[in-house]
C-alpha cells in the first residue's frame, strides 16, 4: 500500500526507454479477403499506426527492429547458425530509432506464396531483443501481427519460449486478424457461450482455431495481451499519450516544525502543447542538400543613430520598464537581483477543506510520495500524516521551492486514499498579486429565477447526467471518461501530418468523427432530454433585440429624417433654435452689446442626465423662464442618485453619487428648498442604511441633513442634523440584523443551488 505507486514510477524512471521487436506475418493465408478488405491490409495497417504512435508519442529513446515471416526469402541470424530451422524469416530492420524508413518497409510489404513458423519467429524476435540490450535497461517487447494461418512445427517448444521469455522479462503483444472477439477472463464457463463459440470454430480453419489458442496460451503466460483485429484497429485509433520519463521534480525533506519526512514529487498533470515546428531551409530541400536547418541570429541597431552600425554586446544593457521610463540593469545588477532561495517543501499551517477554495488552485499537479529507501518508519509517518488529515477533514499549506533559487510556491497538499495507494496530491496556490478582482452587480429580486425556472433547470441537469447514462440492457455506464477524452486540436494536428508523410500535397482533413465524437453533446443524451429541454426554453424565452450604436441612438442622416418618419418634429426643433437665436440677436442689438458664439450654440437643458448631473443640476437651477424648473431637477437628482447606488458595480459609482447630493445640497441651500433636499435625504437613508460601504462613504462626507442655521424654514436643528446620520433606534438596529442574516443565509443558498 505503501510503495504501490512508488514502484511503479521507479521502475517508469529506471526503464524509460523500450526495445520493441515488431513481426509481421506476410504467408499465403494473409491473402485472405472479407469484405473487400484482405487480411494483409488490415495488418499493415496495425503495423502503420503502431509506427506511427512511436514515431509520434515514444521517447526519444526508443528503438525498434521488423521481422517478417512466411517470406520466400530465409535471412535471420538463427537461421545462419541452424541452416535446418528458422526457415522463410527475414530480418527486414535492424534496431534503430522508430522513422519513416519504418513505415516504407511496411509499405512494400506483400502477400507470398509462402509459409512460416510463428514460434520461429517469436525465437527469432526474442534473440534480436536479447542481443540488442544485454545488460542495459531496456523495456523489451514484441508486438506480432499474424492471422495464425501458418503450419506450426515444434509445438512442444512453447514451453522453452515461456521460460526464456519470462526470463528476459520479455513482454507479448498479439494483433490477431480475424481473431474472435472475447471480453473478459479466458477462462470463462464454457456453457455460458460455448455454443456461439464452437459456431464460430465451424467457420474457420481447424489450423487457425488451434494456432490462435496456443498464441493466447502463451501471451497469457508471459503476462501479454491478445487483440482480435477490429479491437486493435479501434485502440490503435486513438493516439495514445506520450511516454514521459518520470522524474522527480523534489527530492528532499518535508518540513513540519522539527519533524521531517523524506519524500520526492512527481508530474501527476501537465499541459500537453501542440509541437513545434522546425524550420528548414526551401532551397536546401531542393537541392537534396544533407543540412537543411535554418540557423536564425539577431542583429542589434540603434534606431535613433543616422547609421547602420551595429551596437555590439559590450554596449548594450537590459532595461526595465517604469511607467514611461526604461531603468537600466546590468548583468551584476541582474544576479543581484533574482531572487536566492534553497529547495524546501516547508508545510505553514494546516486549515479546514471548506476555507479552500475550488478556483485558488492554478496550474498542474504534482504527486507527493515517501521515499522507499528512507526505510519504513519514514513511510509509516507519511501515512500516518494522511490519514490524519483525511479524518480531520484538513488540507495542509506549505512553501515550496523545486529548485534552487528557482521561484517560492504557495502550495496545498490534498490527502488520497484509494486500493491502490496513497499520497498527497500538490496544487499551486495563488499569491496576493495572482487574484485577479472582478465586481459584477447582483440580480435584482425580479430578475432571480423563480422555483419553476430552478426545477426545470434541475431537471435537464438530471436528465443529462453523463456519469448515470443506461444502456439498452439498463445498465448504467459513464458515457464520459475524462482520461480517454483526446485533444482534439493535437489529434487533427498529427492525423495530418501523419497524411502528409507519404504525399507532401495531401489536402488537409477535419478531425476523425471518433475522437470528436467526445467533444460534441452525446445524441442519444439530447433526444432523451428533449422534454426537459424544451421547458427550459419555454420558461426562459429569448428575444432578438436590435443592436444600438455607440452612443445608443440610431444613425440617422438629415434626408432620412426630412424624408422619414418623425420628420416635422425634428424641422420644428430646428425652427426652434433659430427663433432663440434670433431673439438673442435682437436682445442684443438693443442693448448695445455684441452677441457671443456660446450663447448661440448653447441650449436649454430641461432634464437631468446620467453622464453630467451636477452641472445639468446647476444649469436647470440657473433658469428663470420655467417657475416649476428647479422642483423638477431635485426630483429628478433624486431619481438618479439612487438609481446609481442600486446599479453600482462594487462602489464604482458611489463617489460619483455623492458628488449628486453634495452639488443638490449646495443648490438647495442656494433657493431654500431645504424640504425637498431633507426628504430625499430621508428616503436615501430608508433604502440604503443597511449598505455600510455606501452609508459610510456618506458619513465620511458629512452630507447631512439641511439645518435651521443654513435655511430658516428646515425643521432640522443642528444638533438633529449631525445626529442623523448615525442615529438608530433599538428596534430599528434589531431589525437590520434579522434582515442582514436573512438576506445572507438566502444568498448562501442561492449560491448552494
Amino acid at each position: 500500500l505503501l510503495w504501490g505507486v512508488r514502484k511503479k514510477g521507479r521502475a517508469v524512471a529506471t526503464m524509460s526507454k523500450e526495445a520493441l521487436c515488431l513481426i509481421l506475418d506476410v504467408g499465403r493465408s494473409m491473402g485472405t479477403e472479407r469484405d473487400g478488405e484482405s487480411r494483409m491490409d488490415v495488418a499493415k495497417k496495425a503495423a502503420r499506426m503502431l509506427i506511427q504512435a512511436k514515431l509520434l508519442f515514444g521517447a526519444k529513446l526508443d528503438e525498434m527492429c521488423m521481422v517478417l515471416f512466411g517470406t520466400k526469402v530465409t535471412e535471420n541470424k538463427l537461421n545462419e547458425e541452424h541452416s535446418d530451422s528458422y526457415k522463410h524469416i527475414q530480418h527486414v530492420q535492424v534496431f534503430k530509432k522508430p522513422d519513416l524508413d519504418a513505415l516504407e518497409t511496411v509499405a512494400a510489404a506483400d502477400v507470398e506464396d509462402s509459409e512460416g513458423d510463428v514460434l520461429d519467429a517469436l525465437f527469432v524476435g526474442l534473440e534480436l531483443i536479447v542481443s540488442r540490450v544485454r545488460h542495459l535497461k531496456f523495456r523489451k517487447r514484441i508486438f506480432l501481427i499474424t492471422d495464425g494461418g501458418g503450419k506450426i512445427e515444434d509445438k512442444q517448444h512453447v514451453d522453452l519460449l515461456i521460460n526464456e521469455m519470462n526470463f528476459q522479462d520479455v513482454k507479448l503483444n498479439v494483433i490477431g486478424v480475424d481473431f474472435d472477439e472475447i471480453d473478459g477472463d479466458e477462462d470463462e464457463d464454457e456453457d455460458e457461450n460455448g455454443e456461439e463459440a464452437k459456431g464460430d470454430e465451424k467457420k474457420r480453419p481447424e489450423t487457425l482455431v488451434e494456432n490462435e489458442k496456443l498464441l493466447r496460451g502463451l501471451a497469457k503466460a508471459v503476462s501479454g495481451a491478445v487483440f482480435a483485429g477490429s479491437q486493435a484497429m479501434e485502440a490503435l485509433n486513438f493516439i495514445r499519450k506520450r511516454s514521459v520519463r518520470q522524474v522527480h521534480k523534489y527530492k528532499g525533506t518535508m518540513q513540519i516544525g522539527a519533524l521531517g519526512i523524506e519524500i520526492a514529487t512527481y508530474a501527476k498533470t501537465s499541459v500537453q502543447p501542440m509541437p513545434s515546428l522546425k524550420k528548414e531551409s526551401q532551397p536546401a530541400r531542393e537541392g537534396n542538400h544533407a543540412d537543411r536547418a535554418v540557423k536564425m541570429s539577431r542583429t542589434y541597431w540603434n534606431k535613433l543613430s543616422d547609421d547602420d552600425k551595429e551596437v555590439e554586446q559590450e554596449y548594450r544593457v537590459k532595461a526595465y520598464p517604469y511607467g514611461k521610463q526604461l531603468v537600466p540593469f546590468s548583468k551584476a545588477d541582474e544576479d543581484l537581483l533574482k531572487y536566492t532561495c534553497s529547495p524546501c517543501l516547508q508545510v505553514l499551517a494546516f486549515v479546514p477543506q471548506d476555507s479552500i477554495k475550488r478556483f485558488w488552485c492554478l496550474g498542474t499537479v504534482d504527486c507527493v510520495l515517501a521515499r522507499e529507501d528512507e526505510g519504513i518508519r519514514n513511510g509509516l509517518k507519511f501515512s500516518a500524516l494522511i490519514h490524519a488529515l483525511r479524518d480531520e477533514n484538513c488540507f495542509a499549506v506549505a512553501r515550496y521551492v523545486k529548485r534552487k533559487n528557482s521561484q517560492p510556491i504557495f502550495a496545498l497538499l490534498t490527502p488520497e486514499i484509494n486500493e491502490e495507494f496513497e499520497c498527497l496530491y500538490l496544487n499551486q496556490l495563488p499569491f496576493a498579486e495572482d487574484y485577479r478582482d472582478y465586481v459584477f452587480n447582483s440580480f435584482d429580486e425580479k430578475l432571480k429565477p423563480t422555483e419553476e425556472q430552478r426545477s426545470a433547470m434541475s431537471s435537464l441537469i438530471k436528465k443529462m447526467d453523463l456519469e448515470t447514462m443506461v444502456d439498452t440492457e439498463g445498465y448504467e455506464y459513464e458515457a464520459l471518461v475524462m482520461e480517454e477524452v483526446q485533444n482534439p486540436c493535437l489529434q487533427r494536428f498529427y492525423q495530418n501530418v501523419e497524411k502528409r508523410v507519404f504525399n507532401s500535397s495531401a489536402p488537409v482533413e477535419e478531425l476523425d468523427p471518433a475522437i470528436a465524437k467526445a467533444c460534441k453533446p452525446d445524441e442519444v443524451l439530447v433526444k432523451e432530454a428533449k422534454d426537459q429541454i424544451a421547458e427550459v426554453k419555454r420558461l426562459f424565452p429569448l428575444e432578438e433585440v436590435e443592436a444600438k450604436t455607440k452612443r445608443g441612438k440610431k444613425k440617422r442622416h438629415w434626408r432620412d429624417i426630412m424624408a422619414g418618419e418623425g420628420a416635422e418634429s425634428e424641422v420644428a426643433a430646428v425652427d426652434e433654435h433659430l427663433e432663440q437665436a434670433k431673439k438673442l440677436k435682437a436682445d442684443a442689438e438693443a442693448e448695445g452689446t455684441d452677441i457671443k458664439m456660446e450663447d448661440l450654440i448653447s441650449t436649454k437643458v430641461d432634464k437631468i442626465g446620467t453622464a453630467t448631473p451636477v452641472e445639468d443640476l446647476r444649469a436647470m437651477a440657473a433658469r428663470k423662464d420655467d417657475p416649476e424648473i428647479l422642483t423638477r431637477a431635485i426630483k429628478e437628482m433624486w431619481e438618479i442618485t439612487t438609481k446609481m447606488v442600486q446599479t453600482s458595480y462594487g462602489i464604482l459609482q458611489y463617489p460619483k453619487a455623492l458628488n449628486c447630493v453634495q452639488a443638490l445640497r449646495e443648490v438647495c441651500i442656494t433657493n431654500n428648498e431645504s424640504e425637498d433636499f431633507n426628504t430625499g435625504l430621508e428616503a436615501l437613508k430608508t433604502s440604503f442604511k443597511s449598505n455600510k460601504k455606501f452609508w459610510n462613504m456618506v458619513i465620511e462626507r458629512k452630507l447631512r441633513p439641511i439645518d435651521k442655521s443654513e435655511d430658516g424654514a428646515s425643521k432640522y436643528s443642528k444638533d438633529d442634523a449631525d445626529k442623523f446620520l448615525t442615529e438608530e433606534s433599538s428596534q430599528e438596529a434589531s431589525m437590520s440584523v434579522s434582515a442582514s442574516v436573512d438576506d445572507d443565509d438566502a444568498d448562501m443558498w442561492d449560491s448552494m443551488e
